[in-house]
């Protein structure tokens, strides 16, 4: 696995090396540092950075290389992602006004997540152990990937994982209430409804995957991005698991709607996000 790790030397980036050690990611890694400096400025102000990252993974098995670049942060790990190839990039985010390389989530982080076709870890708040996950379905396609990326990342810890479905609310006939709308999870899984098979199937891809332990799944009724938040809220979950890249062969109008809720979630949520 090659993983493609940036940093503008704050603290609130190197968060993201602190994010992958956690994850406890299987089999060999190389690790790139990429530091994005202003024209002018000498590229060895970023060695404390390096060090200090180097020192937080602490990966025996590992290989590491610096990569210095001058200009735009957002343009400049952009380019180094799409020059060579990296199955994860990773950035910090202090998850309030300012983050990675002093901008707006808004800006450069979420510009990343729209562009990058690279699997994208965004790190805030980072804990000791990573012991809550909430992984969220969506279209089933883009879901398929979710899964399978999903697991193989949290496959290397010991964490609750919950799969969420959030269901629309929207009735066939004023006043009415379908029952489907009555059941939680289980029972949606038990009765075999579509959501429920959506969420077991859901479930059967992260263990095949390399989820530990058992999964919990969780069906909410409403607004994607407000019962996503308050599943995050409520749950108190280290790190959210959500698809938001075009997929081959998808409706590109979906895509877009992916995006949106994507660029939401990055937004508003309050712990480190990965964006398959």
């Amino acid at each position: 696995m090659k993983i493609l790790i940036c940093t503008d030397g704050s603290p609130a980036a190197e968060q993201s090396a602190l994010l992958v050690d956690r994850l406890c990611l299987p089999g060999d890694v190389e690790f790139i540092f990429l530091g994005v400096i202003d024209e002018g400025e000498e590229p060895n102000v970023l060695d404390p950075s390096f060090d200090r990252m180097t020192g937080l993974l602490g990966c025996a098995k590992s290989s590491f290389k610096k990569v210095v670049r001058c200009g735009d942060s957002y343009e400049q790990i952009l380019a180094e992602a799409v020059e060579h190839h990296y199955d994860l990039v990773a950035v910090g985010s202090t998850g309030q006004q300012h983050e990675l390389l002093h901008f707006k989530v808004g800006s450069t982080t979420a510009k990343l997540a729209r562009k990058l076709h690279t699997h994208f870890l965004v790190a805030r708040k980072v804990p000791e152990q990573i012991k809550k996950v909430l992984v969220c379905t969506g279209a089933e396609a883009p879901t398929i990937e979710t899964m399978r990326v999903g697991g193989m990342m949290l496959s290397g810890i010991q964490a609750e994982v919950a799969v969420l479905h959030v269901m629309s609310q929207v009735s066939l006939k004023p006043g009415s209430i379908p029952d489907d709308l009555m059941v939680n999870a289980e029972k949606a899984i038990e009765r075999k409804t579509r959501q429920g098979q959506h969420l077991q199937r859901a479930i059967t891809q992260l263990s095949k995957a390399g989820v530990k332990g058992q999964i919990e799944p969780r069906l909410r009724h409403g607004q994607i991005v407000e019962e996503v938040l308050g599943e995050l809220n409520q749950g108190k979950y280290d790190l959210m698991v959500v698809g938001g890249h075009y997929q081959p062969g998808q409706n590109r109008w979906l895509g877009m709607l992916l995006d949106d809720v994507t660029d939401q979630l990055l937004n508003q949520a309050r712990c480190s996000v990965l964006i398959v």
